[in-house]
């Protein structure tokens, strides 16, 4: 079971989003999608959540993050 609220998740999201530059420059040999999900995966652990639970449970808002992700990137037309 999920141990965070979904407002406390979509919070995590946001930073997530936020720290995008960042994380994507640091993505190494991973997918742009592929580093906002790992992220968001240790930004979960950090706050002492089940990220599988979480991640389950809160399916849409991780899906609302990867579609932002896609959408800059086709306006951008690369793999930012």
């Amino acid at each position: 079971m999920s141990t965070i609220s979904a407002a406390k998740f979509e919070q995590i999201c946001d930073g997530v989003w936020n720290d995008r530059a960042t994380i994507l420059f640091r993505r190494g040999a991973l997918s742009g999608e592929d580093a906002l999900v790992q992220a968001l995966y240790w930004r979960l652990r950090k706050v002492g959540d089940n990220p599988d639970e979480s991640l389950n449970d809160h399916a849409p808002l991780l899906e609302k993050l990867i579609e932002q992700y896609r959408d800059e990137r086709e306006i951008k037309g690369k793999d930012c």
